[in-house]
C-alpha cells in the first residue's frame, strides 16, 4: 500500500467544518485540498450511513450463492452489485468467488478447507471487511503524466473489500452469529464495532518532547526541550503487530517497484528514485510489500504490510541494486499463484514484482526496524526530540498515526490533539454479516458433507423512486399525526372502486367505519399507537361494520369497544354476495360485548374469514359475551390471546395491576356513563396501555377463584362449516372456553343486557368439519371446549358433524357453574373439560385435562359426550378433575361427573327405523374407540358408556378416588360401566334354529307369524356389541377418610361378546383399627362381567384391604377364564365354560360359594370344556 506524500493530518470532525474557502493571494497547501476532500466525504459517508443504514444493498450486490467444496475447499460465488457499508459504496461489477477474489491476491491456498464435524453440524459466518487506502502512480502508473517528464502529481483512494469466514461460529442465526464474532474480535483486543459497523480500537498515542539532544540544524539555538529536527517533518507511526512498531519521516511516503533476487537478498529497483536524496543507504528501514489487489487495467496494488529489514548494502547507482539484511522468504508473497486464473495476474513486464516502501529515520541508523511498544511508557523516536507514549489493548496491524513537527514551534505538533493522546488516524475499517453456512453430514453419500446456505444476513432496501409506498391514503388524528385524511370513513370513501391501503398514523381517531359492498380494502396501523375508538354518541355500533365485501383486511391498530363490538362482520340475509376473504389480525383489542362478530351470509360458497394473532381483552361486564362469535364457512382463528379484564383484585395473586391506582374514570365502575369513556380529558391511551398489558402478561396459576361477569372465549355459530380454531390462548370469562353452536338471540341495544333468549323461538343447527388443536384454556366458569348447553325444557341438541379436538391444554375450569333446577332438564347438563352434545365422527386425542372444578362435591367431567357416533378417544391426560375434599359432611350435588362419559351411542329418535325391513346395514366403524388414555376421576366413573355398537378399550389407566352415592349406577360400577346393546348374531342363529325345530302352531294356524319373522329379519341390521376391553390398568381407589361401598369396581355387559384380556383390576381400600373401632371398605365384586360370550384371560385381579367377596363375576352363554391370577374367587357361569390355569390367592371355599351364588342369583354353574 502506497502512502499519501502529504504535510499533515488535521482534521477533526468535531470542529463541525463543512467546507474549506480560498483566500487571495494566499498560498494553497496540499492540506488545505485534503481536508476539503475529508470534510466533504465524511459527511457522505455519515449521511449515507444514517439514510441507508450501517449496511445494505438495493440489489444482488455481494449476495453468497452455490455453496460447494472444490477439491475439498470451501468455494461460493459472489454475485455482482452494490452494497452500502459504513456509507461507503462498494461495487462488483462482475461475479467473483472466494477463492478468486480479486482484492485479495495472497489469500492462503488452503485457507477455510472442508469442515471437520466432530458434532452434528456446524455453522460459518461469512462477512464482508471494507477499508479505504492510498494507490500512487507507482502502483497504477496509467496515473503518470508523461508529459511532466517523470514526477507524479496525485494519489488515489480506493475502497477495498474482502469477503472472509468466519468458521465454527456456533450459532444458526445472523444476528446471534454477528454478535459472537465481534465478541470474539473484543476478547483477541480486536476492537469493537459502533452502529456504523466502523472497528474501534481502544488504544491512544501521546507525544511528549525529551529535554535532551542536539538540533540538527547546528547554527538554530539549542532547545529547551521538543522537536529537534531542521526540516518540516510528517512522521508516519505504524503498528507492525500488537507488540511493535515502526516509524519513519514523510509519512514513509517514498515508494517504489523492485525485483527480488532468488536468494532474496538483493533488491532491484525498477523505478528509479527521483534523486540521491531518496536512495536506499545501508542501515535505513525498507518493507517489501506484496500484490494485494488488481485493478481493471491489471495493474497491482500492494498490500498495506509486508517485509520489514534494513539496508545491507547501500543503493548502487549503476546497477540499480542494493541488499537487505534480512533474506525475504521463499514463498514470500507467492499464495497468488495458486490461483487457478494465474496466467491472467503475470502478464506484466515484469510477469513478477513487489513494491518498497522507505521508513526514512533520518540518522537514527541504529534503531529496529520492527521495535516493541512498551505499552504506558514514553518511548523516543530516534532524535527527533520527539517521544510516543501508547496506551490501550487493542494494537491493531496497520494503525497509524501521522505527527506534524516543525522546527518553529518544537514544542508543538499537529494534530494538537496528540499532546493529550489520541485514537489512530487510520486505517478506517468496517465490517458486516453477509450469509450463513450450515455444514452437516450428508444424508445421502456416508462420510461426506453437505453444505447450505441457511440465512442471507445482508439488509435490503429499494432506491427512494422505487420505495412503491403501499398506502394509498395515510389517516391521522388532527392533533398528534397529520396524513391524507383525519377519518378513517373519509379515506375508505374516497378509495377507487378498485380498493386500496388506508394506513392510519399514530394517535387517537375517532371512527364508526362502515364498509359496505367494497372489496380489496386493508386498513392497517402503527400497532399500540394507532388507536381507534367509537363515537361517543354510537358507543353501540361496532368501530367497523363490514357487509357484502370481500378481501378486506384490518390489521395493527388498537381498538377501544369498552361498550360494543369492535369489528363486526354482518352481511345482508337478502344479499347475493356474501362476505368473503375477511382477515383481522395483529391487533389490540378492548371490547364489551363482542371483540369481533361474524355473520356470514350463506350462500354455498366459503367465506375465508381469517382471524389472526390479535390480543383481545373483554371487559368484566354483565353485556360481555364471546370474544369471538363467528357463523361462517372456512374460518381460520388462530394463535389469538384473549383474556377477561376484571376490575383490579387486591385479593389476586395473580393480577399484575395496582387495586389502590384505577385512575381517575374507572372503567369498571358499574355507576359509569360509559361516554364519559370519551369525552375530553380522558387518557385512553393510558387506559389501552393499562388493559393491554394485562391481556399479555396476566397467567392464572388457580389460586384464586374469579366470579366473572363477561362469557368470553370463543363462539362457533350453528351451520359453521370447516372451521379451524389453532393454538389460541383463552382466559377467563364466566362461560365456556370454545362454544360450539348457537340459539337464535334477541339482540338489545341497552348496556345492561345486550342480548337475551326467547324459549318459544329458537333452534339449532349442527356444525360441520371442526378442528380444535393446541389451544390454551384456562379459568373458565363452565368448560373448556362444549357444544351449547340450554337449560330450559327443549330437548334440542346441538350437532357436531366431524370434529377433531387434539392436543388442548384445559385447566382451572368449571368453577363458576349456574344455579340447578332439579324440575328441568338443567340437572342433566354436564361442564368439564370437553362436552358434546351430538357428535358423529369425533376424535378427541393427546388433551390434558386437569384440575377442573372446585371440588368432588360438583358434578364435573373430563370428556362427556351425551350422543356420539364414531367416537376415537386417544392419549388424552384427564386427572383431577373434581379435587377430592376432606370433609365429608359437605354435601355432594347430583349430576353428570366421570373422566369420560358417553351417555349415548345411538339415536333414540330414529330407533324406531331398526324395524323397517328397509333399512341398510350399519357400517363397520366402532361406536366408540379409547386408547391409552390416562384417567384419574375423584369421584364417580372413570369411564362410563352406553353403546349400542363394537367398542374398544385398549391401553388405557382408569382410576376413580371413591363412589359416586347420588348415582346408582356408581354403586353397580364406581370405577368403569361399558353397557352395550348391541345384539350378538349368535343369539339370532339361536333364535332361527329354535324357530325351524318348533312344530307348535301360533293362534293363528300358521308355523310362524309375518311380524315375528319381520323381526328376526330387521334384527340382523343391527350393529354388533362387541367390547374388547384390553391392557387395561383399572384401579378403585378407596383410601379415603370416607367409607365406600358398592357392588363391583367394574361392570362391562353386552348381549354380544366381551373380551377381557390383559388387564389389571386392584381395588385399594382402606383397613382402619382407630381406637378399637374397625372400619373397612366394603366392595362384593372387583369386576362383572355379563355377555353372551366372554373371555377374560391373563388377568390381574386384585383386592387388597378391601373387604372383597368375590374377584370376579362372570355370566355368559359361552364363558372362556384362562391364565388368571386374582385374590378371591372367580365366579364364571354359563352353559359352556372353558377355565384353566387361574391363580387364586385365597381359594377357600370357592366351589361351595360358587354353587351358592349360582342358586342365588338362579344362574347356571355350566358345562366345563
Amino acid at each position: 500500500m502506497g502512502t499519501f506524500d502529504i504535510s499533515r493530518i488535521n482534521f477533526d470532525k468535531k470542529k463541525h467544518y463543512t467546507s474549506v474557502r480560498m483566500q487571495q493571494g494566499r498560498v494553497l497547501t496540499d492540506d488545505d485540498w485534503n481536508e476539503n476532500e475529508r470534510i466533504d466525504k465524511e459527511i457522505q459517508r455519515v449521511t449515507n450511513s444514517e439514510i441507508i443504514g450501517s449496511f445494505g444493498t438495493s440489489n444482488d450486490g455481494f449476495k453468497i450463492e452455490n455453496l460447494r467444496l472444490d477439491s475439498g475447499l470451501i468455494n461460493f460465488d459472489i454475485l455482482p452489485g452494490t452494497l452500502y457499508l459504513g456509507g461507503l459504496r462498494l461495487e462488483l461489477e462482475e461475479m467473483e468467488t472466494y477463492r478468486l477474489q480479486k482484492d485479495w491476491l495472497q489469500q492462503p491456498a488452503l485457507l477455510n478447507g472442508s469442515p471437520d464435524i466432530s458434532e452434528s453440524e456446524q455453522y460459518d459466518l461469512v462477512y464482508l471487511e471494507t477499508w479505504q487506502q492510498a494507490v500512487s502512480a507507482v502502483e497504477d502508473s496509467s496515473l503518470f503524466e508523461v508529459a511532466l517528464g517523470g514526477p507524479d502529481t496525485t494519489t488515489r483512494v480506493r475502497n477495498m473489500r474482502r469477503v472472509l469466514i468466519a468458521s465454527g461460529i456456533g450459532q444458526c442465526s445472523c444476528v446471534e452469529a454477528w454478535n459472537k464474532l465481534v465478541e470474539q474480535w473484543q476478547a483477541e483486543n480486536k476492537g469493537t464495532l459502533n452502529k456504523q459497523h466502523e472497528r474501534i480500537a481502544d488504544i491512544q498515542l501521546k507525544v511528549t518532547f525529551l529535554n535532551t539532544g542536539l538540533p540538527d540544524d547546528l547554527c538554530s539555538p539549542s532547545a529547551a526541550g521538543g522537536y529537534l529536527g531542521a526540516e518540516n517533518q510528517a512522521i508516519r507511526v505504524q503498528l507492525i503487530d500488537n507488540n511493535h512498531f515502526t516509524w519513519g519521516f514523510d509519512n514513509a511516503a517514498p515508494f517504489y517497484k523492485v525485483t527480488i533476487s532468488a536468494d532474496g537478498k538483493t533488491v532491484h529497483v525498477i523505478t528509479d528514485p527521483k534523486d540521491q536524496y531518496h536512495w536506499p543507504l545501508s542501515n535505513q528501514v525498507v518493507e517489501i510489500l506484496p500484490w494485494s489487489a488488481v485493478l481493471s487495467n491489471g495493474e497491482k496494488v500492494a498490500a498495506q504490510q509486508g517485509h520489514l529489514t534494513k539496508v545491507e548494502s547501500s543503493y548502487d547507482l549503476d546497477s540499480g541494486e542494493f541488499t537487505i539484511v534480512d533474506s525475504l522468504p521463499a514463498d514470500f508473497g507467492a499464495d497468488w499463484k495458486s490461483r487457478a486464473n494465474k496466467d491472467d495476474l503475470d502478464d506484466q513486464d515484469p510477469a513478477e514484482y513487489f513494491y518498497m516502501r522507505i521508513w526514512n529515520r533520518g540518522d537514527d541508523l541504529s534503531s529496529d526496524s520492527k521495535i516493541n511498544i512498551t505499552f504506558g511508557t514514553p518511548q523516543p523516536l530516534g532524535h527527533t526530540g520527539l517521544q510516543i507514549t501508547i496506551t490501550g489493548n487493542d494494537a491493531v496491524a496497520s494503525d497509524f498515526w501521522v505527527i506534524a513537527a516543525r522546527p518553529e514551534t518544537p514544542n508543538l505538533v499537529v494534530p494538537w490533539e496528540l499532546e493529550h493522546g489520541l485514537p489512530p488516524h487510520g486505517v478506517r475499517r468496517f465490517f458486516a454479516p453477509l450469509a450463513l453456512i450450515q455444514w452437516m453430514p450428508s444424508t445421502f453419500n456416508e462420510g461426506n458433507l453437505e453444505g447450505k446456505i441457511i440465512h442471507d444476513c445482508r439488509k435490503k432496501f429499494h432506491p427512494l423512486t422505487e420505495q412503491g409506498c403501499c398506502c394509498t391514503f395515510t389517516v391521522g388524528d388532527g392533533k398528534q399525526s397529520q396524513g391524507d385524511f383525519n377519518s378513517i370513513q373519509e379515506a375508505v370513501d374516497n378509495l377507487p372502486g378498485a380498493g386500496g391501503k388506508i394506513c392510519v398514523l399514530a394517535g387517537e381517531h375517532i371512527a364508526n367505519v362502515s364498509i359496505l359492498n367494497r372489496k380489496q380494502i386493508r386498513i392497517s396501523g402503527c400497532g399500540e399507537h394507532s388507536i381507534v375508538r367509537p363515537s361517543s354518541d354510537k358507543m353501540d355500533a361496532p368501530i367497523f361494520l363490514i357487509q357484502n365485501s370481500q378481501k378486506i383486511q384490518i390489521d395493527n391498530l388498537t381498538l377501544m369497544a369498552l361498550d360494543g363490538i369492535a369489528v363486526e362482520v354482518n352481511d345482508t340475509k337478502d344479499s347475493k354476495v356474501g362476505s368473503e376473504k375477511i382477515t383481522i389480525k395483529e391487533n389490540q383489542i378492548i371490547a364489551g360485548i363482542h371483540a369481533i362478530r361474524i355473520t356470514a351470509t350463506d350462500i354455498g360458497i366459503d367465506n375465508c374469514i381469517d382471524i389472526l394473532y390479535n390480543q383481545i381483552g373483554m371487559m368484566d361486564k354483565p353485556i360481555g359475551k364471546a370474544a369471538i362469535f363467528s357463523i361462517a364457512d372456512d374460518v381460520l382463528i388462530e394463535r389469538n390471546r384473549i383474556v377477561v379484564i376484571p376490575a383490579p383484585n387486591k385479593d389476586d395473586p395473580d393480577d399484575p395491576r395496582n387495586p389502590d391506582n384505577p385512575g381517575d374514570k374507572d372503567p369498571f365502575d358499574p355507576c359509569r356513563d360509559p361516554r364519559l369513556s370519551y369525552v375530553n380529558g380522558f387518557s385512553l391511551a393510558y387506559y389501552s396501555y393499562s388493559l393491554i398489558r394485562y391481556v399479555v402478561i396476566y397467567n392464572p396459576s388457580g389460586r384464586f377463584i374469579k366470579g366473572y361477569q363477561a362469557e368470553g372465549g370463543i363462539q362457533i355459530g350453528g351451520t359453521s362449516e370447516r372451521v379451524r380454531i389453532l393454538e389460541n390462548e383463552i382466559i377467563g370469562g364466566k362461560g365456556n372456553g370454545i362454544t360450539l353452536g348457537h340459539l337464535t338471540q334477541v339482540y338489545s341495544r341497552n348496556y345492561t343486557t345486550a342480548f337475551s333468549y326467547n324459549d318459544n323461538n329458537f333452534e339449532y343447527s349442527p356444525l360441520y368439519e371442526i378442528i380444535i388443536e393446541r389451544n390454551k384454556i384456562f379459568q373458565m366458569g363452565l368448560s373448556g371446549i362444549s357444544a351449547l348447553l340450554y337449560g330450559g325444557e327443549s330437548s334440542h341438541l346441538s350437532i357436531v358433524n366431524d370434529i377433531s379436538i387434539y392436543r388442548n391444554h384445559i385447566r382451572y375450569c368449571t368453577h363458576q357453574l349456574p344455579e340447578r333446577n332439579s324440575n328441568t332438564s338443567s340437572t342433566n347438563l354436564a361442564f368439564g373439560g370437553i362436552i358434546l352434545n351430538d357428535c358423529e365422527n369425533g376424535n378427541i386425542s393427546e388433551n390434558r385435562i386437569e384440575e377442573n372444578g372446585r371440588s368432588e362435591t360438583i358434578p364435573v367431567c373430563g370428556i362427556y359426550i351425551f350422543y356420539g357416533e364414531k367416537i376415537i378417544i386417544s392419549t388424552n391426560y384427564i386427572v383431577k378433575n373434581g379435587l377430592p375434599i376432606t370433609d365429608n359432611d359437605t354435601p355432594i350435588i347430583a349430576g353428570a361427573r366421570g373422566g369420560i362419559v358417553i351417555k349415548m351411542s345411538f339415536k333414540a329418535a330414529d330407533f324406531k327405523n331398526v324395524f323397517d325391513t328397509k333399512i341398510l346395514s350399519f357400517d363397520g366403524i366402532p361406536a366408540v374407540k379409547l386408547i391409552d388414555n390416562i384417567v384419574e376421576q375423584p369421584l364417580g366413573h372413570a369411564l362410563f358408556i352406553m353403546a349400542f355398537g363394537p367398542v374398544s378399550a385398549i391401553g388405557n389407566q382408569f382410576t376413580s378416588l371413591s363412589t359416586d352415592k347420588t348415582n346408582m349406577l356408581s354403586l353397580f360400577a364406581s370405577s368403569v360401566l361399558i353397557f352395550n346393546l348391541g345384539v350378538s348374531k349368535d343369539l339370532l342363529l339361536i333364535g332361527f334354529q329354535n324357530m325351524a325345530n318348533s312344530n307348535s302352531p301360533t293362534s293363528d294356524g300358521s308355523a310362524l307369524s309375518t311380524s315375528y319373522l319381520q323381526l328376526l329379519q330387521s334384527l340382523q341390521y343391527l350393529p354388533n356389541g362387541k367390547v374388547m376391553f384390553s391392557g387395561n390398568q383399572t384401579t378403585l381407589d378407596m383410601r379415603s377418610a370416607s367409607i365406600n361401598f358398592g357392588i363391583s369396581s367394574q361392570l362391562i355387559c353386552s348381549l354380544d361378546d366381551i373380551a377381557f384380556n390383559n388387564n389389571q383390576s386392584e381395588l385399594a381400600g382402606f383397613l382402619s383399627l382407630e381406637k378399637g373401632s374397625t372400619s373397612f371398605d366394603l366392595m362384593l365384586f372387583n369386576t362383572m362381567l355379563i355377555a353372551a360370550t366372554i373371555r377374560s384371560n391373563d388377568n390381574r385381579f386384585s383386592d387388597g384391604l378391601a373387604l372383597t367377596f368375590y374377584s370376579l363375576f362372570s355370566y355368559g352363554y359361552m364363558n372362556t377364564a384362562l391364565g388368571n391370577q386374582s385374590t378371591h374367587c372367580l365366579m364364571t357361569f354359563g352353559t359352556l365354560r372353558s377355565i384353566y390355569h387361574n391363580i387364586i390367592l385365597i381359594d377357600d371355599l370357592c366351589n361351595d360359594q360358587k354353587q351358592y351364588l349360582s342358586e342365588a342369583m338362579a344362574v347356571p354353574v355350566g358345562k366345563d370344556y
